[in-house]
């Protein structure tokens, strides 16, 4: 009979310390795609929320021309809860603003009018809250209610900062947001490199 010898061998500790190497930079390289791709879908979310907001607003003034307004109005009829207050430029201002509306150019009444028009012209929004209150740690959103960069004519915007991606600056710092522009009439998903 024949006998064969077989020799055996094991990896050295240098190609053991070479395949750990590689596999940390793979690991590297993937957890980048993956913030990436986390980075990407947040994107895609906001300009999708952007898009039903402006939706929401082209229909609000469909409905103020209809009614052949053409001044401010307070609680436009058949659209949400007919309580919605319109200005004369027929874009929504907030919710039960009084009649008549003692600011008929600001938007709600104080900074919870920002949180009242996302929550009543959004189907099924993602949360938000007032800026630096104390029930804002678990929403999607912070709301900031303020003057128009340009034009500063009352409190006719509102900035909507992403807080997932764990971003803490303030509405001018911030890397991806919303703006709503109540004398244009528009919303836009502003992004930040």
């Amino acid at each position: 009979m024949f006998s064969i010898s077989k020799k055996q061998r094991g990896f050295t500790l240098i190609e053991l310390v070479v395949v750990i190497i590689v596999l940390a930079i793979l690991a590297v390289i993937a957890a980048q795609k993956f913030l990436d791709i986390k980075r990407d879908a947040a994107i895609s979310d906001v300009k999708a929320t952007a898009a039903a907001y402006q939706q929401s607003l082209t229909f609000v003034h469909t409905r103020w021309q209809i009614l052949g307004n053409q001044g401010a109005m307070n609680d436009l009829p058949g659209f949400g809860n007919n309580d919605l207050d319109i200005n004369s430029f027929g874009y929504p201002i907030g919710s039960d603003k009084g009649n008549p509306m003692g600011q008929p150019k600001n938007i709600g009444r104080g900074q919870q009018g920002c949180v009242d028009l996302w929550n009543g012209l959004l189907t099924t929004p993602p949360s938000v809250a007032i800026a630096n209150s104390n029930n804002d740690s678990d929403s999607d959103y912070e709301s900031y209610r303020h003057q128009a960069d340009v034009n500063p004519d009352g409190q006719t915007q509102c900035t909507y900062v992403l807080r997932t991606l764990g971003d803490s600056g303030n509405r001018n710092q911030a890397e991806i947001k919303i703006v709503y522009d109540s004398i244009a009439g528009t919303a836009q998903a502003v992004i930040k490199n």
